[in-house]
């Protein structure tokens, strides 16, 4: 069996109207938060097989911060970028056999729907 951590990616910029969706960086809180998610899942020595992200620019941001100072080999997967939960699901089953450990980073509402769905249980939210 799979152990699967789902990351969302941390607080993003509305600052710059101009800039496309894709790429929108952190902001001040983002970079904080993902700061601390990251020294928080370090200090449980959690040995990932594969990390699984949107290639956007809040997603990487919030793992060069989640994973500093280390940088973990990260497969970026356009796909995930505006998934529905079916591509999120089509993902996952596209995960070798040999991978036990993965990282699945993303966006609402795909994080979302992807944990209620395979934990069968409503969540009121899935904040940044």
């Amino acid at each position: 069996m799979k152990c699967i951590y789902f990351l969302r990616h941390a607080k993003s910029s509305w600052d710059d109207f101009a800039l496309k969706d894709f790429d929108r960086p952190l902001s001040t809180r983002g970079i904080q938060d993902a700061d601390l998610m990251g020294n928080f899942f370090r200090s449980k020595k959690i040995k990932l097989d594969l990390i699984l992200s949107s290639p956007s620019k809040r997603t990487t941001e919030t793992l060069n911060h989640f994973f500093q100072p280390e940088k973990p080999n990260i497969q970026f997967e356009e796909s995930i970028y505006h998934a529905s939960l079916e591509e999120i699901l089509t993902v996952i089953f596209g995960i070798p056999e040999d991978v036990k450990t993965v990282m699945l980073v993303g966006h609402n509402p795909s994080m979302h729907e992807i944990t209620e769905y395979l934990g069968k249980k409503f969540v009121n939210k899935y904040p940044t």
